[in-house]
């Protein structure tokens, strides 16, 4: 009677564990967690550049616009990088997180009303500050 309990798989609702071949990676599980950083920052970015085009003058359609095209850009270069970044080296890695942090912060600083070599400098001092402290974060995490 009690040996039906030790048989694995058997009444507990799960499929048994098969193993894996040596040196394969781990199956990825795209859930919620995939998407909740890259969508809230382009959420996040969206409304931002939305208010930042405004200028202090009533919303427009073409604010909204400016802001959910933004917002969408963002959102899937930021899902691309996370889904992607894990594969390549950490020099790699880091340019690929600094690149869009540099351009989305020169862009925003240029809706302020920056002139376009104020942005081009600032978006150059962010991406080089991004990719220095990226480029430490995953080297010195790398396996």
């Amino acid at each position: 009677m009690g040996a039906h309990v030790a048989v694995p798989g058997r009444g507990t609702g799960r499929a048994p564990r098969v193993p894996q071949p040596a040196g394969a990676a781990a199956p990825t599980r795209a859930g919620r967690a995939g998407w909740a950083v890259p969508l809230t920052l382009g959420v996040v970015y969206g409304i931002y550049t939305a208010f930042m085009a405004r200028d202090s003058s009533p919303l427009t359609w073409g604010n909204v616009w400016l802001g959910v095209v933004c917002g969408v850009i963002l959102t899937a270069i930021a899902y691309a990088v996370g889904k992607v970044g894990h594969r390549l080296a950490p020099g790699q890695r880091a340019l690929a997180f600094a690149v869009p942090f540099g351009i989305a912060m020169g862009f925003l600083f240029s809706l302020g009303g920056g002139s376009v070599l104020t942005s081009v400098v600032l978006a150059l001092a962010l991406f080089a500050a991004m990719l220095v402290a990226s480029y430490y974060v995953f080297y010195s995490h790398a396996p």
